[in-house]
């Protein structure tokens, strides 16, 4: 009887220790994936729980993993908040963000986002400001497209050298 008393009294200490680290290993970051809920996750990005919510409810940030009735956020929620909230400082639109990221869960690239052909050498020299013949053949292109002029701007002039104008006293 004291035998099983003191295997009981072992399995206890280990249970509790394994417990205690995995909840350690949770709660510092070493675990599979952190979990965070909202108010966590909108304060390491330096946001308010509400806008991480509507950015949620616009499509931008995955919905989190539901544990019950409490949505837990991981690294990559916090990465890609990170992100929205450094380009929207940047002044890109949710709009624009939302191209952005879909375009980057297809895989596709910057070129393809934009619908523009690789770069190549020569165009990396032209944009440099290296003249090369690639380049001078792009510019020649646009020979025969028609000159489009602005509206005319008016000149804002101190009234004192309009006076001076008219008495033909305006110093070259």
């Amino acid at each position: 009887m004291a035998l099983l008393l003191l295997v009981g009294m072992l399995l206890r200490t280990c249970y509790t220790e394994l417990c205690y680290i995995e909840t350690v290993k949770k709660r510092t970051g070493q675990g599979a994936s952190a979990s965070l809920r909202v108010d966590d996750l909108a304060r390491l990005a330096g946001t308010t729980t509400r806008h991480v919510r509507a950015l949620q409810t616009s499509g931008l940030l995955p919905p989190p993993a539901l544990r019950g009735r409490t949505g837990l956020y991981d690294r990559s929620h916090l990465a890609r908040l990170s992100a929205i909230l450094r380009l929207q400082r940047s002044g890109f639109s949710l709009g624009a963000l939302r191209a952005l990221f879909s375009a980057w869960e297809e895989g596709l690239s910057l070129g393809d986002v934009l619908g523009m052909p690789p770069r190549t050498a020569a165009a990396g020299g032209a944009a440099k400001g290296g003249a090369t013949e690639a380049g001078d053949e792009e510019v020649g292109a646009f020979a025969d497209w028609p000159t489009r002029r602005g509206p005319r701007a008016l000149a804002v002039v101190p009234s004192t050298l309009l006076g001076g104008a008219a008495l033909g006293q305006v110093a070259s």
